[in-house]
């Protein structure tokens, strides 16, 4: 049976039609997608951190549309490491995993950049893996390491201060005449300081020199960490000094890396010395905000709260709210209520919040966690605000949840 012209048109259409459908679709895929990344790109930006939820959004969007192009993968894997601060060290680099298997399920095609910036996840993450097998996974997929895989995989063995390894990663790349950079000799001090050994750690700037590079900030902050790690804070004082009398200038973001590393080798009384010497520049505030939710994470709430007292915050527009971020992350991290009201009465001192108490009782109650909402609920009554009855609404509806009567 021949078709009649009308009819032939009428396919015509509908196939044009189902073709500009399927383009439309994929193409709204696209751009709900960009429009996704844009929206991680702008949180990075404004605030230099990334929300678990908005991440988990984007990745999700990603699976249902059914896998996208390797720069989508690359910015997602990019996103797992200390851009997460208010995530633990291994959930980031679960996440990251999880990137890395599901994309490539779905069809994503990784290069030496997708490897690169895994390492780089694994590093800010301290995760410990085996550098050989990473090199072997990626010989595997017929994939060539390059320059910056190679820097990356010395510093996880310096990470972990074996020199050993480092040395034979150093070997490969003195055959392949891939330059050796700033950020290997670094990463040597940190290897050095962590095997114990400070006297080659300090060592390695004349070694430097002796190269032909002169030692950047990137070098004396790993020499301050080193430091620092080793509650060393006559030498922090000392090579401060040293880079305030030459031509180099460490930033506010590098003093609290040092900060940070006081703390978390068991140094906090060393940390109002270093914040002293911060000059609040432009971006501190956002850096500092991401180092308080790292320190609650880690479970060094005391120092947090030190650093975002000495803030400096503008106390004459009206009512302050500065301190929620803090507070929201205490109450999600399980600190014990005891810190918690003492936290909230000082914020509330020096004004940096209007209604601490109430704001964490909120939060209590938003992530159903009724004995802190409870002891919550008995430090506002004591404060001599009325217990509203929309506080256990919540708490109520959650039992519901849980069909628990009698709850």
């Amino acid at each position: 049976g021949l078709l009649s012209p009308a009819r032939l048109y009428a396919i015509a259409a509908k196939e044009k039609d189902i073709q500009e459908e399927s383009t439309f679709s994929s193409r709204k895929i696209s751009n709900q997608f960009d429009w996704a990344l844009m929206r991680l790109d702008l949180s990075v930006r404004r605030t230099g951190r990334i929300p678990k939820k908005l991440l988990q959004k984007v990745f999700n969007d990603t699976c249902r549309s059914g896998g996208l192009g390797g720069s989508h993968a690359l910015l997602l894997l990019r996103s797992c490491g200390s851009l997460l601060p208010e995530l633990k060290l291994e959930e980031r680099t679960e996440f990251a995993h999880r990137i890395w298997d599901t994309l490539q399920k779905l069809g994503a095609v990784y290069d030496v950049s997708h490897y690169n910036a895994l390492l780089k996840v694994y590093l800010q993450n301290e995760y410990k893996f085996s550098p050989t097998d990473f090199l072997a996974k990626m010989e595997e997929a017929n994939i060539q390491p390059n320059r910056v895989t190679y820097q990356r995989l010395i510093a996880s063995y310096c990470n972990v201060g074996d020199i050993e390894g480092a040395s034979k990663i150093l070997g490969f790349m003195k055959t392949k005449d891939l330059p050796v950079t700033e950020a290997v000799f670094s990463a040597l001090v940190t290897g050095h300081a962590r095997a114990g050994d400070m006297e080659n750690a300090e060592n390695i700037l004349t070694v430097m020199r002796d190269a032909g590079i002169e030692p950047g900030p990137d070098t004396y902050l790993a020499l301050l960490n080193a430091y620092a790690e080793k509650g060393d804070i006559d030498h922090v004082k000392q090579t401060l000094e040293k880079v305030e009398n030459s031509e180099l200038h460490l930033m506010d973001r590098d003093l609290l890396q040092i900060i940070f590393s006081f703390s978390k080798a068991g140094y906090p009384q060393y940390v109002s010395e270093i914040l002293e010497k911060v000059t609040c520049e432009r971006r501190y505030i956002p850096d500092a905000m991401n180092l308080i939710l790292l320190l609650v994470t880690e479970k060094l709430e005391d120092v947090a709260l030190q650093i975002l007292l000495a803030c400096p915050i503008s106390k004459e527009d009206g009512p302050s709210v500065f301190g929620s971020f803090f507070l929201q992350h205490c109450v999600t991290m399980n600190t014990p209520v005891e810190k918690l009201t003492d936290y909230c009465k000082k914020l509330k001192e020096v004004q940096m919040h209007s209604f601490p108490l109430q704001f964490t009782l909120h939060c209590a109650l938003l992530a159903n966690k009724t004995d802190l909402a409870k002891a919550l609920m008995k430090a506002v009554k004591e404060e001599g605000f009325p217990i509203r009855p929309h506080y256990f609404w919540p708490l109520l509806v959650g039992r519901r949840k849980e069909k628990n009567v009698q709850g």
